[in-house]
């Protein structure tokens, strides 16, 4: 066993030597070509005026200077019957390698050609010849190393496995001992057992190691969690912070991409102090409790919604693409709700309740809009207790329906924009942290309004508004197929697409949608679809039910905007995710925050255990993109890697 398998091993070695040198040859003689016509290609374009007024000196100096910055062996340039005018040729050293390798190789790269052409007339051609010799030289070089470092493995390996055959041949025990200490990714018990005595030992071993990992997995989440708790939580209402609150305030107003207009709330709860005194601090924290209950279950019908207790008796709410008048509606039904609380009622308490609301969308100063919900706040509290007061409502008018020159109904608009595709998509791309490749583009909608193009976060509130979500999701996804069909197999780049909420939710959009990547299997792996983190809250068992359907046809799915629900982590092992999108509250000052950078670099190690991708989104500053690099993440995209731009500029 031991001498078949040495052969094996000799084999194999002698085949990745083989196989090693030979593809670093083919990749050597492309890329010398590649060098060499991209040198042909820029040399007759920079001689042409020259060459064609004769000016012999001055091609023969930029001849010079090409030749001795680039490796090659030989220039010529050549007058149109064929005549040379100018050769520059490299003396070859002598050759400091053996002749059976460099016959062996056989590296012989094609020339770069290009022809010189000025104005309308031909006055040459340019062919370039890349030096073989200092190829051949690199490859003799790699060839030795690697074959020291073959021989050297394959000595140890061949004492290795001596000892693993004789360790083999052992009682099985000794087995079961190393597999329990094996780190296996798969929580997946074996079932059902073997018969024979001795493997059925290495599976229950195998068995309880998985259980095992399972526990380790879940005690890091809830490690985590917990860490992320003390930061972004509040311990007595269980409801985000004000630092959370900010962050996710600031985040929504900064991004020009992500649609956001709507409502910000200020609840203020004036008498707690008396109270606690009456009651005791434990008693008014019940109350605090059921409060931030209450004002979290009357704000969970709104998709995206951001609800905190921001300091000891002030709460906030941040409502997208509510207006005013339906947002008053749900924060007087709250308020009605708390004042009936059992603790409210106890004799002596005099509790007040106040709330202030202002609106806001995308591009307001996040500063401004707390003022103005503190101002609306502080004259509210000029009124008796449940009094909701609306900042300069005369002035804010509908923060969904902005006033843009030559749209009078915006329904009428936004239906012809469906039904005729009237959208001009742009695409931002998403950059590898790794080697910073391209890894895809996220695809963003603009619609033309008197010939200028209105991004996303002006006209998607409106709509969803209007209840055309789903018909426009499906648009978009329709034209994105076409688009790739249109292109050829090889200049294809996977395309992110993002999903409302509605959508997922809606009873048919998923049946629609994998039906659609059934007839249209060609380009369905390179779609990425992208729903907000609120989805899995909302909509659960068909986001896990779309999330197999879309791998089964080669799609893949992304959650977006995640950390901002403050949910438990635990789902991400049980949906088909491709990758993660960390939420630009947690990006836009990561290099200064301590906190969201335990944050991100605590979700890389999640992420990469469940074999999920981890990308970041708004990476505005170069700061940000080192660390994010430095903490290993899979991809970022942001103005800073790249902004927005049509099909042809982005490509």
């Amino acid at each position: 066993m031991v001498l078949l398998i040495t052969g094996l091993l000799l084999v194999l070695l002698a085949g990745i030597c083989y196989l090693s040198v030979r593809n670093s040859r083919d990749y050597l003689e492309m890329q010398m070509h590649s060098h060499a016509q991209d040198t042909a290609t820029s040399l007759g374009l920079s001689i042409a005026k020259p060459l064609g007024e004769d000016d012999l000196a001055m091609v023969q100096t930029m001849v010079d200077a090409i030749f001795d910055r680039g490796d090659f062996v030989e220039i010529v340039i050549r007058n149109p019957d064929g005549d040379v005018m100018i050769r520059r040729t490299l003396q070859a050293p002598p050759h400091l390698i053996p002749q059976w390798f460099v016959n062996w190789l056989q590296i012989n790269p094609m020339p770069g050609i290009s022809e010189i052409t000025e104005g309308w007339r031909r006055v040459g051609d340019v062919r370039v010849f890349s030096d073989k010799d200092a190829a051949n030289r690199n490859l003799w070089v790699a060839a030795k190393q690697a074959f020291w470092l073959f021989l050297l493995v394959g000595g140890i390996s061949w004492v290795v496995i001596l000892l693993i055959v004789r360790a083999v041949l052992t009682p099985l025990r000794t087995l079961e001992k190393q597999a329990e200490l094996i780190c296996n990714k798969d929580f997946t018990g074996q079932q059902p057992l073997p018969k024979t005595r001795e493997l059925k030992r290495v599976v229950q071993a195998i068995n309880r190691m998985t259980r095992q990992l399972k526990v380790l997995f879940d005690e890091q989440v809830a490690q985590i969690e917990q860490v992320r708790n003390q930061a972004y939580v509040d311990s007595i209402t269980g409801l985000g912070n004000g630092r959370f609150f900010n962050a996710q305030l600031q985040a929504r107003l900064d991004s020009q991409e992500e649609p956001f207009s709507g409502v910000l709330v200020r609840l203020q709860i004036k008498g707690m102090a008396d109270y606690n005194e009456h009651y005791g601090h434990d008693a008014g924290n019940l109350v605090l409790r059921r409060i931030g209950q209450i004002w979290q279950q009357s704000m969970e019908q709104i998709d995206g919604h951001c609800v905190a207790r921001v300091t000891g008796t002030r709460f906030a709410a941040l409502l997208p693409h509510q207006t005013i008048d339906a947002v008053k509606t749900i924060i007087d039904g709250a308020m009605t709700r708390i004042q009936r609380l059992d603790g409210l009622n106890l004799g002596g308490s005099n509790v007040k309740l106040f709330a202030g609301l202002s609106a806001c969308k995308v591009g307001d100063d996040s500063t401004l809009l707390e003022a103005q919900a503190a101002a609306a706040l502080e004259r509210a509290q000029s009124y008796q207790s449940g009094h909701v007061e609306i900042y300069d409502e005369s002035s804010h008018g509908d923060a969904l329906a902005p006033s843009m020159p030559g749209i009078s109904n915006w329904a009428s608009f936004l239906e012809d924009v469906i039904e005729k595709q009237k959208v001009v998509l742009h695409y931002q791309p998403v950059i590898s942290c790794v080697d910073q490749s391209l890894m895809h583009y996220e695809v963003l909608a603009r619609v033309a309004v008197d010939g200028k193009l209105v991004t996303a976060g002006h006209f998607i509130p409106l709509v969803e508004r209007f209840d055309m979500v789903t018909r426009f999701d499906r648009m978009i996804i329709e034209l994105l197929i076409k688009q790739l069909k249109a292109q050829q197999d090889g200049s294809r780049v996977p395309l992110a697409v993002n999903l409302s909420s509605h959508s997922v939710r809606e009873e048919d959009f998923d049946a629609w949608l994998l039906a659609t990547l059934n007839h249209n299997p060609e380009v369905a792996p390179y779609l990425i679809f992208e729903v907000p983190e609120i989805t899995v809250r909302t909509a659960h068992g068909k986001l896990r039910r779309l999330a197999i359907g879309l791998k089964e046809h080669g799609a893949k799915l992304t959650i977006d905007h995640f950390g901002t629900t403050n949910s438990s982590f635990g789902y991400l092992s049980g949906l088909q995710l491709y990758s993660i999108k960390v939420d630009s509250s947690y990006i836009r000052d990561i290099e200064d925050n301590l906190d969201h950078q335990f944050f991100v670099q605590s979700l890389v190690r999640i992420a990469h255990s469940r074999q999920i991708l981890l990308t970041a989104e708004m990476v505005e500053l170069e700061a940000q993109w080192d660390l994010l690099r430095r903490f290993q993440l899979d991809g970022a995209q942001g103005f800073f890697l790249g902004q927005p731009q049509p099909g042809k500029e982005a490509a």
